[in-house]
């Protein structure tokens, strides 16, 4: 009997995707149901393929039949948010990215990084999904606004109209009157505008950074800080990638360890935050 599993690596390797699922379900059919590991491999050629039911409904199944093992279910659950993400449920996105990326910080598996960065978009898709709404909610409050000023104008120019007709004004001061009107409604209209802004255009001079929430290696916005004995500050993914390479404290060049590194509580919820209405910050 071939090996199903092998000729599916085989494909996935050269980018054969649709041919690596065919042999993936052929093990699974055959010998592999009950194998997670194969159900994480057909996950991850789904995300390939797109099709992002088809490989959340996979990383589900290797994760139930990992059981009690999450310290290996690191794979599912990052394919999961991944599959998740492209189907808009942002919320259990994150959820199964943060899982993720827990499970790499207890194993210290180096995909970490990848995986804060993963998080880090779905905290912007997040700010996006929001700002499209407010968007959406100020266009129609100003287009309401407008059509309702429009609405008074008519109405005072018609009542005008009438008061000439009965001969209470003359076409001089009905001329001057309107001009007036006219003039008003266009301040009013220039003055909603001014109050409201315009609801696609951010304010600039509010996109900054406070430097508190920035890693002093990355230069990037943190989402999870952790503090050293020196009392600074840095995202923990960087700081390990740091330590790894040099072992030292990256102000005071004294020997340091991942155990001295104690998570910073109060600067992650003001990171967490920050983002959560900023998330134009995740590319700054």
């Amino acid at each position: 009997m071939p090996n199903f599993r092998e000729l599916g690596n085989e494909h996935f390797k050269a980018g054969r995707f649709k041919e690596a699922e065919q042999q993936y379900t052929e093990s699974i059919l055959t010998v592999s149901r009950n194998d997670p590991k194969i159900f994480t491999n057909r996950a991850l050629t789904r995300i390939r393929l797109q099709d992002w039911a088809g490989a959340e409904t996979d990383a589900r199944k290797a994760i139930e039949l990992h059981g009690d093992k999450t310290n290996i279910t690191m794979k599912p659950h990052f394919y999961l948010a991944q599959a998740l993400l492209q189907q808009r449920r942002i919320g259990e996105a994150l959820a199964e990215a943060l899982q993720a990326y827990q499970i790499c910080l207890e194993t210290k598996d180096s995909s970490a990084e990848v995986i804060s960065q993963h998080i880090l978009r779905i905290k912007k898709m997040q700010w996006q999904t929001k700002e499209t709404l407010r968007i959406r909610r100020m266009e129609h409050t100003l287009a309401l606004l407008e059509t309702l000023l429009e609405e008074r104008l008519q109405k005072d120019l018609t009542e005008l109209e009438e008061r000439f007709k009965r001969g209470e004004i003359g076409e001089t001061g009905r001329d001057e009157e309107k001009a007036e009107l006219e003039k008003e409604a266009d301040e009013r209209r220039h003055e909603v505008r001014e109050k409201l802004g315009n609801p696609t255009m951010p304010n600039t001079a509010d996109r900054v950074v406070p430097d508190y929430l920035i890693d002093p290696i990355t230069f990037e916005v943190m989402h999870d800080p952790v503090i050293t004995p020196s009392g600074a500050s840095y995202e923990r993914v960087s700081l390990l990638k740091h330590l790894r390479a040099h072992g030292t404290d990256p102000i005071t060049r004294r020997p340091l360890s991942e155990k001295q590194l104690i998570t910073n509580m109060a600067l992650r919820n003001a990171c967490a935050e920050f983002l959560e209405n900023n998330g134009w910050a995740v590319d700054w």
